[in-house]
């Protein structure tokens, strides 16, 4: 199983020495803007049942957009916390 595969489904069960093998790893964002990704086109697919081919772009867009806003605002609190 790749080391991309492989941390999708350590996380998935919850792993805590993911979290920290993660935090160590500088090349992580990569796969983790990756599964962003993923996770926005299953969106997209999810709404083409609902909107037609027209969702797919649709409910892709905006679930990386409510992603790129969550992250703000919890970056945000983040940094006012500390």
């Amino acid at each position: 199983m790749s080391s991309f595969a492989n941390r999708m489904v350590r996380a998935a069960k919850l792993d805590v020495n993911l979290y920290e093998e993660v935090e160590a790893d500088k090349q992580a964002m990569g796969q983790a803007m990756g599964v962003v990704v993923l996770a926005s086109l299953a969106a997209g697919i999810g709404r083409v049942g609902s909107t037609g081919i027209s969702g797919l772009l649709l409910g892709t867009r905006a679930a990386i957009f409510g992603w790129f806003i969550w992250a703000f605002i919890t970056n945000l609190n983040y940094s006012c916390s500390t």
